[in-house]
């Protein structure tokens, strides 16, 4: 006998659900306008803080189009997005996009650990690295590392900023661990991330950090 895990949905991950529900049973078109967000956030009963954080996950993943001056559309070519058969939901250009801004985000995030974190705080990371990244689990890898990396930032949009693009994080992790051999590198990059770190050695730790996601995006430019 075996159960699936429990998980706690966020808010915004319900919207993205209501949303895309929408979308599948043909009330949403493709093409069609949304109501302006403080339309839509009351007619969901959500804060426009949620609400906001659901459409940049839909547009992430390349559901809808946000267009300053003319609001919100369902993307024409929606269900071509949702039937690839790839299960891949997001376009290389997006991905690029995401690991561009991770770049500069989490170089910061680093520089701010080495100003603020304790000795015992890094040391910990060498735990959470050897537990994590061994494990086969599908949730393992990134998430819970740079997670605990922008917690330790005490930047709270850092944290959001992590959390609000698991989904998306989750799925580029997905298209490039799926070897071992790919699993095992990672597991050394974020080591050498924790071990500049712990040298306290600002540079290190930026450059540490920008290899390790280049070779991430390289490695989604090769499938």
């Amino acid at each position: 006998m075996s159960f699936s895990p429990i998980q706690n949905e966020r808010l915004s991950d319900k919207v993205v659900r209501v949303i895309m529900d929408q979308i599948k049973n043909g009330s949403l078109k493709p093409g069609e306008k949304l109501p302006n967000e403080l339309d839509l956030a009351d007619e969901l009963g959500v804060s426009r803080g949620i609400l906001r954080e659901a459409l940049t996950i839909l547009q992430a993943r390349n559901y809808i189009c946000r267009k300053p001056k003319d609001g919100t559309i369902i993307n024409p070519k929606v269900l071509d997005v949702m039937n690839q058969s790839s299960g891949i939901t997001l376009k290389e250009g997006t991905y690029s996009d995401l690991i561009e801004m991770r770049i500069c985000l989490e170089q910061r995030i680093v520089e701010k650990i080495i100003d603020t974190a304790t000795n015992e705080e890094i040391d910990e990371l060498f735990d959470l690295i050897s537990v994590t990244d061994n494990k086969n689990r599908s949730r393992s890898i990134d998430h819970y590392f740079h997670y605990r990396l922008a917690e330790l930032s005490h930047n709270a949009m850092f944290v959001n900023f992590i959390d609000s693009y698991y989904d998306v994080i989750d799925e580029v992790k997905t298209h490039t661990t799926k070897h071992e051999s790919r699993r095992e590198e990672i597991y050394n990059e974020h080591l050498n991330i924790v071990q500049a770190l712990k040298e306290r050695d600002k540079e290190k730790a930026k450059a540490a950090v920008v290899q390790h996601l280049k070779l991430v995006l390289s490695h989604i430019k090769s499938k």
